[in-house]
């Protein structure tokens, strides 16, 4: 089973020790607010007093309120006084309705631009092809335009780069940009690529693509995003345009940052979790942002607690997600046959694990031989959309098949979808009925038929989503529901695994449709896409905490029953 009962009595233990780590936050926070003297210790209190009776820990909190309230209010005499000065003119794409289009249609690096990148001096025919596609931001034009450069890359440069930077505020022509690639731009044998506040570098490979030798991706094929800005190794980009905001989204934890003010070396701001705003003041340096100041007032205990939550999440989230890489690297394959008779999907994954319990290296289905591990040794079970959500949270316990020359069974960790109330593993509608009977461990949000809006609307589709931002963030699953080219009505399941800091817009998802990947809204929903949002499912802390530790367990699986057939995919 699920082994509801272990995970129960950990999301008790977890509840508890939650409890206690809050308190125990609030207590360091105090000490931590406490003055201190030159000597680098806390000041000792009047009189005289023993620091450790009931007057001096009365006069030492006091005092630590009043260094609170007086922080708090020079914090807000400094945001006044910047408020009445001239402000920089930020460009459109700062516009948290507009990034909501821009993002949701296509991958990119979130970063905040305090001027927008400006084009060169251009020849004659860059400045005509660039006004083309402004002008008509559609395919046709897109490829008749990438059709003249394709055979000068000074000439794609001028056309689609900034100041190296690949941008625009046209939400179409995002979209588009989306399939651009760095050998369209360049020939030459090493770049180097700015990617929000990391510095990457990518070498051409013999068939004229490049690839990463540098970062979290080294030998991977390197793909440019919206917002990089990239050049020749060896070239010049002066000064940033534009500052990396997720190294204090992820210090701060909050959820969206609200622009009041800007200037060149501050910027006024409130920083937003849930329904709380705090009133913040951020240094601008380096392409990157600092906390100058903020006002926490009476929210202080509050605040701390969702960053102390926010902190602990961000843990959780970043397991899993390399649990999600770990998939997209092996690429593994979409559960629908080469050769199908009627509608199939599912029908391989109980194949495979015979196979592989069996001690084959492959297995046939309909005519066609499939592998049961790839070249690497490492297993190739078929998933269909659901597979990859469950298989993430398995595999994150600890609970996997193991590779190839080793044993053949699956490693039990500490989680296992398998209860009998979860009566089809294999079905979207049937997990979110299971989640939304179990309130300790899930929370299950579903809009209200008026608001389900199809994909095809695009614009209503993403102004919806970023209206509803505050139902959806890392970590959630997301189940989409809607007919497909045979009328049908089709399902579909995915991760949310990034949001934008400034927006707080959900941004990049993680699914099976074909293999792993990690895309946008579009990218995932483009082939179906009069499919809408049906459910949100946000996996509580305390359940991910119960299941991601240390392992303590190993069991060998055994054959079972063929799962009932999948309805979605």
């Amino acid at each position: 089973m699920l082994q509801i009962s272990r995970v129960k009595a950990r999301v008790l233990r977890a509840a508890r020790w939650r409890a206690l780590a809050v308190l125990a936050g609030a207590a360091l926070g105090g000490l931590l607010a406490l003055p201190r003297t030159p000597g680098g210790g806390a000041s000792a209190p009047p009189g005289g007093r023993s620091a450790g009776g009931p007057d001096a820990t009365e006069s030492a909190l006091a005092r630590a309120e009043r260094a609170a309230l007086s922080a708090d209010r020079q914090c807000l005499e400094e945001r006044a006084a910047l408020l009445r000065r001239p402000a920089l003119a930020l460009p459109a794409t700062a516009r948290p309705e507009l990034r909501a289009q821009l993002l949701g249609r296509t991958k990119a690096a979130p970063v905040l631009f305090l001027s927008e990148p400006a084009a060169a001096e251009q020849p004659a025919l860059a400045v005509a092809l660039r006004r083309e596609l402004e002008t008509l931001p559609g395919y046709e034009v897109f490829d008749r335009v990438v059709g003249k450069v394709r055979s000068e890359p000074a000439l794609a440069r001028a056309v689609f780069l900034r100041d190296g930077y690949l941008y625009t505020d046209n939400p179409e022509l995002a979209r588009l940009y989306g399939t651009l690639t760095l050998s369209l731009l360049f020939r030459d044998a090493e770049l180097r690529l700015m990617r929000g506040g990391q510095e990457l570098s990518a070498r051409r490979l013999d068939d004229g693509d490049y690839e990463y030798s540098s970062g979290p991706e080294r030998g991977r094929r390197a793909r440019l995003l919206l917002f990089d800005r990239v050049a020749a190794a060896g070239g010049n980009w002066g000064e940033p345009l534009h500052l990396d905001l997720q190294p204090l989204a992820q210090t701060l934890g909050f959820d969206e940052l609200r622009m009041l003010h800007a200037s060149a070396e501050r910027l006024v701001v409130e920083l937003v979790y849930g329904a709380l705003r705090v009133p913040a003041l951020l240094h601008v340096g380096h392409g990157g942002l600092t906390l100058g100041c903020e006002a926490l007032g009476d929210q202080r205990a509050e605040v701390q607690a969702r960053r102390a939550l926010a902190l602990r999440e961000h843990v959780l989230q970043t397991r899993l997600l390399e649990v999600i890489r770990e998939q997209v690297d092996e690429a593994l394959p979409f559960d629908e046959p080469k050769t199908e008779d009627g509608q199939q999907d599912g029908k391989l994954r109980p194949e495979w694990r015979m196979a592989y319990l069996n001690g084959r290296s492959s297995f046939e289905f309909n005519g066609d031989r499939y592998a049961v591990f790839d070249r690497s040794g490492r297993p190739r079970p078929p998933q269909v959309c659901i597979d990859f959500v469950l298989d993430t949270f398995e595999r994150a316990s600890g609970n996997w098949w193991q590779v190839q020359g080793q044993a053949r069974e699956r490693v039990a960790g500490r989680l296992r979808f398998d209860d009998p109330a979860l009566a089809n593993r294999r079905s979207v509608e049937s997990f979110v009925e299971f989640a939304r009977e179990r309130s300790a461990e899930f929370d299950v949000f579903q809009p209200a038929p008026e608001e389900r809006v199809p994909l095809r609307n695009r614009a209503q589709f993403f102004a919806s989503i970023y209206g509803q931002r505050e139902h959806y963030r890392r970590g959630d699953i997301v189940a989409i529901l809607g007919p497909r080219e045979d009328e049908k009505l089709h399902y579909h399941s995915f991760f949310i695994v990034a949001t934008d800091p400034l927006s707080g817009m959900p941004t990049e998802l993680a699914a099976n449709a074909g293999r792993p990947r990690i895309r946008s809204w579009e990218g995932e929903m483009s082939n179906a896409p009069r499919r809408s949002v049906w459910a949100r499912i946000r996996p509580r802390g305390v359940w991910l905490e119960s299941f991601l530790g240390p392992l303590r367990e190993v069991s060998a699986d055994v054959p079972a029953p063929a799962p009932s057939e999948p309805t979605a995919g």
